[in-house]
């Protein structure tokens, strides 16, 4: 509905502006009350403080007898598109629902931060999202998913180079610690492009820049993924591996790519940004040939061609996901500058 409202001046330098009818009953306020005015890239929106504080409510009934993953994933769906309460009720006619409840809801409790159960019956579970934003501001929030996947990719080079299995399976376990802080984000991302307040809050200045820290964050949740990959492939490594130590030299370059993606995404800097997409490049020309010329042309067991294959597949592509987040930055920095200087 869009309304053309007169202003009128009062007094020597006020301005006044008549509120629809219709949005003051919907919202239930009276004279006097007050309201809520957010200034954003040049207009002013309006809001009622009463709805600021409703909550979003989500149901998720279950029919049949469904794969508790299949169920998850909507529960996680409801969580990222910023739900704060939902309820998982089955029928009562499938089997196991004691043990499905259980499972349902450890799962939330590993990949969902700030989910906690309050009430359950036999065939139902309620859960309540206490996530407070002040606690973990969006750059403080990438910064320590940030340190995740790099502590799993640096863990999972020295696994490869060591074959330290014991090693690579802690990597693979750290995997569900990177996924709760990838989750959270996306809520909180989610969360400001539905309110305005919550964005300023967040430091975001408009919806574009929360879609370039959407990618920002997906990609880091990407390389914890192929991270967790070179992880599972060292088991399968042989004894005798000719390619491990050059391996994990590339592999350390990439390490420092990435946190130099990273790095440059807290300062905005162009130039930084440039150099990380020209490195990535360069990375993924010399993937490339080691791949055909060293790895499928060399000689070396068909066993370590066939897992240094697919190490060098996410190799590959972390090195890709890294140059993503550079370009987000620039996309992020174009968003917060109007004037660019390229030198």
């Amino acid at each position: 509905m869009v309304e053309k409202r007169k202003i009128q001046k009062t007094g020597s330098s006020s301005y006044i502006v008549t509120l629809p009818k219709e949005w003051i009953d919907m919202m239930g306020l009276k004279s006097g009350d007050y309201v809520l005015i957010y200034e954003h890239e040049g207009k002013l929106i309006i809001t009622s403080p009463k709805a600021e504080a409703r909550q979003l409510s989500g149901e998720i009934h279950i029919k049949e007898d469904i794969d508790n993953q299949e169920i998850f994933r909507v529960l996680v769906a409801m969580y990222l598109a910023g739900y704060d309460n939902i309820a998982v009720t089955f029928s009562s006619n499938i089997p196991n629902l004691a043990r499905r409840i259980s499972e349902l809801k450890n799962m939330a409790r590993i990949k969902l931060a700030g989910i906690e159960v309050v009430d359950e019956t036999y065939n139902s579970i309620s859960f309540k999202i206490l996530l407070d934003l002040k606690e973990l501001p969006l750059i403080r929030a990438i910064r320590r998913l940030h340190l995740i996947v790099n502590g799993m990719l640096n863990d999972a080079l020295n696994a490869l180079i060591k074959k330290d299995k014991e090693l690579a399976a802690a990597v693979i376990q750290r995997d569900d610690e990177a996924d709760r802080f990838h989750f959270m984000i996306v809520r909180q991302l989610a969360l400001a492009l539905l309110d305005i307040k919550i964005m300023y809050e967040l430091g975001i200045s408009n919806p574009v820049e929360a879609i370039n820290y959407r990618i920002v964050v997906r990609n880091l949740e990407r390389i914890a993924d192929h991270a967790v990959n070179i992880a599972k492939r060292i088991k399968h490594m042989p004894e005798v591996c000719v390619l491990c130590q050059e391996t994990y030299e590339l592999g350390q370059r990439i390490v420092s790519t990435f946190n130099n993606a990273m790095d440059n995404l807290y300062k905005l800097g162009r130039k930084k940004a440039e150099e990380v997409i020209r490195d990535a490049q360069k990375i993924v020309g010399e993937i490339e040939d080691i791949l055909l010329n060293k790895i499928l042309l060399g000689n070396i067991s068909d066993q370590e061609k066939i897992v240094l294959t697919l190490i060098y597949d996410s190799l590959r592509r972390i090195t890709r996901y890294s140059s993503g987040i550079a370009e987000a930055t620039l996309n992020i920095k174009v968003n917060k500058n109007n004037i660019i200087d390229i030198k």
